[in-house]
């Protein structure tokens, strides 16, 4: 009798340590995966050898098992706890699980809004131009001319140029080289004359704006622009963007984004990670 209730025991402690494995494989990141490691390896682990205590009696397998639950019992959370600290302190977040569907939109919003009050997001200075430079979400498709025509004013008050002036810039960079980079991403980039100024425009376009025939419709847009004394920061911007929108799941938020404050948000999540 013993011997059947040890291995139905021992049966519902291997369910659990499977369960435990499929979540490890599931779970996007660590601080996921440590409570399936933690909580179902640790229960399975232990009804393991609860069950080979029943199964073979109280005897001296039976002590030691009892012994080896003991010592599960207290390494694997305080193992698990360390671990989680330590992934904390070196700035690993949560990974996203908006793109696995499993928020909405006000949970997603408040998970953005918690990370970036935490003390452990320390913004750099693109960081902060994300935070101020101007965000266009655009209808109607239109050539990237007529675009560079219509952005000009905007970018030009931040570079403290003439809008002609940026708007020939943008224009002739474009015929120089395409600035498309991929089918749906862009980033048309200027120097101009002057000291200490460097401005970036952001630009979701819905309907497309036509850059080549090979993108007839790019959507997502950051044009940047600034002076020569800036070329450091310019190139850190570019690899900054790059990142961004290399991300899983980038180009598909982008386009679902509701309005320009969400555009915003997205870019500022994204920008957080890519530091980790």
């Amino acid at each position: 009798m013993n011997e059947q209730i040890g291995l139905v025991i021992i049966s519902i402690g291997v369910i659990y340590d499977l369960f435990a494995c499929i979540g490890l494989v599931r779970m996007p990141d660590v601080y996921t995966r440590l409570q399936t490691a933690t909580k179902a390896v640790t229960i399975g682990t232990c009804f393991i050898l609860i069950g080979v205590t029943v199964y073979f009696g109280f005897n001296a397998t039976g002590a030691k098992a009892m012994l080896c639950m003991v010592f599960v019992l207290i390494t694997n959370p305080t193992a698990a706890h360390a671990i989680a600290r330590g992934a904390h302190s070196s700035g690993i977040r949560v990974e996203r699980i908006t793109a696995q569907g499993l928020m909405g939109r006000r949970v997603e919003s408040e998970l953005w809004d918690s990370i970036r009050e935490s003390d452990e997001f320390e913004k750099d200075r693109f960081d902060h131009m994300l935070e101020s430079c101007p965000v266009l979400d655009i209808d109607g498709h239109m050539g990237c001319e007529e675009l560079f025509a219509r952005i000009a004013p905007q970018l030009a008050e931040v570079l403290n140029a003439e809008a002609k002036d940026v708007e020939e810039k943008l224009i002739e960079r474009e015929r120089e080289a395409v600035t498309a980079l991929e089918p749906h991403f862009a980033i048309p980039h200027i120097m101009v004359d002057g000291e200490n100024a460097f401005g970036m425009l952001v630009i979701r376009a819905s309907s497309g704006i036509w850059f080549s025939k090979e993108c007839p419709n790019v959507n997502c847009i950051f044009i940047l622009g600034g002076t020569s004394d800036q070329w450091h920061f310019y190139l850190r911007s570019l690899a900054a963007i790059a990142q961004m929108v290399q991300m899983e799941g980038f180009h598909e938020d982008w386009t679902r984004a509701e309005d320009e404050n969400r555009i915003r948000e997205l870019l500022l999540y994204a920008s957080s990670r890519r530091r980790i």
